[in-house]
């Protein structure tokens, strides 16, 4: 079953406003495999908001996050084709002048159960003045959970809003960050085990 499909399979009435439509930005949406039938794929943008603990660091704040990706069907079976992951630098509390940075490290798989919402594989980017540019964490693999029902916060245009938790996160420690590197693995407690929690709102549009 489809991402969407499967959270409008279980829909809950909401009454609140929807993430600001500024944020349902459509320009990412992927080039489609030039097999693809355009009427059998969409383009869905999630934007959320997300808190990471892990090591020293406790219920970081991340900010907004937009992920698009495409999904349909190619010689009759589901695919995807992931679009970008958007997000700001979240300044670290007591480390100044570092940020963190999540970003897109190679896979996603979107395609939901009723348990599972979808998996990714990000990096950890810690960015700073004194860091390297290839500052960052290994690949971590993320597999995220459904946390209570879908709602749907609008009919017009369709926004549905769900949460999901990612309790069995391992962040490694950094590499790329130059000499300061183990000084910042220790004042972030890295490597560690971590947790995710992440409240998303999602359109589609049409191809």
């Amino acid at each position: 079953m489809t991402f969407l499909a499967l959270a409008a399979a279980g829909l809950t009435a909401l009454s609140v406003a929807p993430a600001p439509q500024a944020q349902f930005d459509f320009t990412d949406c992927p080039a489609l495999p030039a097999a693809a039938d355009p009427s059998q794929w969409r383009c869905e943008v999630l934007v959320s908001q997300a808190k990471l603990s892990f090591g020293r660091v406790t219920d970081l704040d991340l900010g907004t996050m937009r992920l698009t990706f495409a999904e349909g069907t190619l010689d009759g079976q589901y695919a995807q084709v992931f679009g970008a992951l958007r997000d700001e630098p979240t300044r670290i509390p007591n480390l100044p002048g570092v940020g963190l940075r999540l970003r897109y490290a190679g896979y996603s798989d979107f395609h939901s159960t009723p348990e599972r919402k979808g998996a990714i594989d990000l990096t950890a980017a810690f960015e700073g003045p004194l860091l390297g540019r290839a500052c960052a964490s290994t690949p971590v693999h993320s597999v995220l959970r459904a946390d209570g029902p879908t709602e749907v916060v609008s009919t017009d245009p369709l926004t549905l809003r769900f949460s999901t938790t990612d309790s069995q996160l391992t962040l490694p420690a950094t590499t790329g960050c130059g000499p300061l590197g183990r000084l910042l693995d220790h004042r972030l407690g890295l490597p560690s085990s971590g947790s995710y929690q992440q409240t998303t709102h999602v359109q589609l549009r049409s191809y």
